[in-house]
């Protein structure tokens, strides 16, 4: 009987963790992804149960570590939205804000807060950024795929969602999980960025309510 070639160990891209500790992992090189996997809160639930589809139509604006508050706060009021009436989610947005700033190394970032009943980017993708954090607070999450589940070929070529899921289904963020992604232009990760796309929602009297930071 012949001699048969070691198994090597599989190299897991993702680490999910219910601690805000895990977002640091996404500075380790193998790792595309490090998910929060955290509860609701009900207190920030009831603060966004009245927002409607176009209340946040995709506004944003470059932050810093500094001037984030701020920024949010402006933001609500150029919607006409009472920062007051936030008071819960602007002390969570900085929260996690706080740790990207440290992941970024302080950089400004662009920030963007949506509320949206149609649909996103539907086709899986990977971002051109660095690094993309990823919260969302009310409706589905975004989904994502492990490396193995990827056929990257069939990405590169724009092909159909099912020739780049080369088998399973895709895995989602559930509300209020915080989820760091890593892209394509993060030093060392050509080739493996983390591959997701947004959930398509039309038609289903659902509102998605969500938080993104880019650097």
């Amino acid at each position: 009987m012949g001699l048969q070639a070691p198994s090597l160990p599989q190299v897991i891209s993702h680490a999910t963790a219910d601690g805000i500790e895990v977002l640091d992992r996404i500075g380790e090189s193998e790792v595309n992804l490090s998910l929060w996997q955290r509860p609701a809160d009900p207190v920030v639930e009831q603060e966004l149960s009245a927002l409607e589809a176009d209340s946040l139509p995709d506004v944003r604006c470059w932050t810093s570590s500094t001037s984030f508050d701020d920024d949010v706060h402006l933001l609500l009021k150029q919607r006409h939205l009472d920062p007051e009436d936030f008071k819960q989610w602007r002390l969570d947005l900085a929260r996690i804000a706080k740790s990207f700033f440290a992941l970024s190394e302080e950089r400004k970032v662009a920030l963007r807060l949506e509320t949206t009943d149609g649909d996103g980017c539907r086709r899986f993708h990977v971002d051109r950024t660095q690094l993309r954090l990823l919260c969302t607070y009310r409706g589905p999450g975004t989904e994502w795929l492990k490396n193995e589940q990827v056929d990257r070929v069939a990405l590169a070529n724009f092909r159909p969602n099912e020739c780049v899921l080369q088998n399973g289904e895709a895995s989602t963020f559930e509300p209020f999980w915080v989820g760091i992604l890593k892209g394509e232009s993060f030093p060392g990760n050509v080739g493996n960025g983390l591959v997701h796309r947004s959930p398509p929602v039309s038609g289903t009297d659902q509102v998605r309510v969500l938080f993104c930071l880019d650097c």
